[in-house]
């Protein structure tokens, strides 16, 4: 998207003198309680050090006091990258909505058939599942967003696999581009389901219930 413009790429919590004319903040899932205000925070800092700022497609949690109250203030251009999103923070902000970048990605060298399930549930805060009523994490469940230390392992760990169970938005998206037929669940919030409804209705993309979900490796 970027490959024609000539810029800087600065991590959030490492600012320094940064300033000019424009940012571009990365989009995520940030905007809800579990991960206490990171991004609501990195959007007041950058629209104090640039002119403009744009926000790139992201899920916004409205019902978190912080992420209402720093849209309705904020000047930033604000994507949305799902119809409940958009709905929420339209009135609050100067909204629009596109789909998540991770659709723009070149998924063909990673293109394979791929052979049994992956199972790549949440292991942290955003997780809605209990996994102490159901007897603990099971050692077939790899949260390989975590897991993985290059993108490249974490889309091959994908790609060798036919089926994929997950939480993660990015694992359903990247799942369902590859071709693999993906179970979904929901975390905490809207997130996941949103975007499934939003962007992957043509893709083998569907709900997932847990208690299909046999705990020993497949």
């Amino acid at each position: 998207m970027l490959r024609t413009v000539s810029y800087r790429e600065v991590a959030a919590d490492a600012l320094g003198e940064a300033s000019g004319q424009l940012a571009v903040m990365a989009g995520c899932g940030g905007w809800c309680e579990p991960f206490h205000g990171l991004a609501p925070d990195t959007l007041i800092e950058l629209e104090r050090r640039f002119e403009r700022v744009i926000v790139l497609p992201s899920t916004f949690d409205t019902s978190f006091d912080l992420t209402r109250e720093v849209l309705s203030s904020s000047k930033a251009r604000i994507y949305a990258r799902e119809q409940v999103s958009y709905e929420a923070i339209a009135p609050l902000c100067d909204a629009a909505i596109a789909h998540d970048c991770a659709f723009y990605f070149d998924y063909r060298p990673y293109m394979r058939r791929g052979e049994g399930t992956l199972h790549a549930f949440r292991t942290d805060a955003e997780s809605a599942i209990d996994w102490e009523s159901r007897g603990g994490i099971p050692e077939s469940n790899i949260d390989i967003s975590l897991a993985c230390k290059t993108l490249d392992e974490w889309l091959w760990t994908i790609a060798r696999h036919e089926e994929v169970w997950t939480d993660r938005a990015h694992v359903m998206i990247a799942g369902g581009m590859l071709g693999k037929k993906v179970r979904y669940h929901s975390t905490t919030y809207h997130k996941v389901p949103a975007i499934a409804d939003y962007s992957l209705r043509h893709l083998a993309v569907t709900d997932a219930e847990l208690d299909d979900w046999s705990a020993s490796p497949r």
